[in-house]
């Protein structure tokens, strides 16, 4: 099996290590960072020496540590790419590179059994979403924040499939690092989050892979979750077989709070609409590949993603919808 690993920071690390625990032996990298003197305390691949002379670059350094320790049966490679995101155009001149950068992510993301996505921001998982959902490879996702973290599987290409990341939002994938400062853009986590979303991520990802669907495996609905503490029992029965692998239960999304010390597994479709899996987004990808994420980064007021999806639509429908509901609200009060 070989596992691609978008991201080479401190989830990147944690996950590795996870995977070399299910003798996963195939695993590549892909960051285009380097390693600086904040990151060996968290990220659990790199040394002080790593750092040196300007840092190695993380992919590379990263795919060395697990061979360095486990040995020759290890096949890790590191590339070094930066991800086009929505948000951050790019000019003529770096157009080669993008190319050359979209092109190369393309076929990894083809030619690996599994991807994880653990990059920083937002708008970075939205080519490698897409991507995934248009060769139908299973993702696994995994984000923290300060004091929780997410964990989800995007879905397959069924009918009544999982929604993606980017299913939940009312808006298109934008620059999230506009306007502010170097501090700011660092994703400040307490620091016991990192492995506990890389193990559940690990742990999601071969319990899916062990049922016979794959990623189109079902999740368990809502309405049979009436004792979420028998959620994560080992004696588990009330759910249906085709909802359970070898390893147990496969929920859609993990989220968890080291605030209250809790998890949800919620259940979310895909929605129609989404900037980031609906039908017309894959279809413009398949068609046009690189054409297609040139119009994406470098569309200047964000609309494009919004409008091909039809989200711009459906937002401008349920503002219609409200309005009505809020000029009866008004009637009602004039006539008492």
């Amino acid at each position: 099996m070989k596992v691609l690993l978008l991201g080479a920071g401190t989830l990147g690390c944690s996950v590795a290590r996870t995977l070399l625990g299910w003798g996963v032996r195939n695993i590549a990298f892909v960051d285009n960072g380097k390693v600086s003197y904040s990151n060996p305390v968290r990220q659990n691949l790199f040394q002080v020496t790593d750092c040196e002379n300007g840092g190695k670059d993380k992919a590379i350094a990263a795919a060395d540590a697990l061979i360095t320790i486990a040995g020759s049966t290890i096949q890790s490679d590191g590339y070094v790419v930066t991800i086009p995101m929505p948000g951050h155009p790019f000019h003529d001149k770096e157009e080669d590179l993008v190319r050359k950068d979209t092109e190369k992510l393309h076929s990894l993301v083809d030619e690996s059994d599994v991807i994880f996505l653990l990059t920083d921001t937002r708008e970075s998982r939205w080519l490698p979403t897409v991507m995934a959902k248009a060769s139908n490879k299973p993702l696994i996702n995994a984000a923290l924040g300060l004091d929780s973290w997410l964990v989800m599987r995007h879905g397959g290409n069924q009918k009544d499939r999982l929604g993606c990341y980017f299913c939940n939002d009312v808006v298109a994938p934008e620059n999230s690092t506009n306007n502010r400062t170097l501090d700011q853009q660092c994703t400040v986590t307490r620091p016991g989050l990192a492995p506990l979303a890389a193990s559940m991520a690990v742990e999601l990802c071969i319990s899916l892979l062990h049922h016979k669907e794959k990623q189109d495996a079902p999740a368990p609905p809502s309405s049979s979750r009436k004792d979420s503490s028998q959620l994560f029992s080992p004696t588990i029965n009330e759910v249906s077989d085709e909802l359970v692998s070898p390893l147990g239960i496969m929920p859609h999304q993990i989220r968890g709070s080291i605030v209250s010390y809790t998890m949800m597994t919620p259940t979310v479709p895909a929605f129609e609409y989404c900037t980031g899996c609906c039908s017309s987004v894959i279809e413009m990808y398949k068609r046009d590949r690189f054409e297609f994420v040139k119009r994406v980064c470098c569309n200047t007021n964000g609309n494009y993603l919004e409008e091909l999806s039809g989200l711009s639509s459906f937002r401008s429908k349920a503002n219609a919808i409200m309005e009505d509901c809020l000029d009866w609200e008004e009637d009602e009060d004039v006539e008492n």
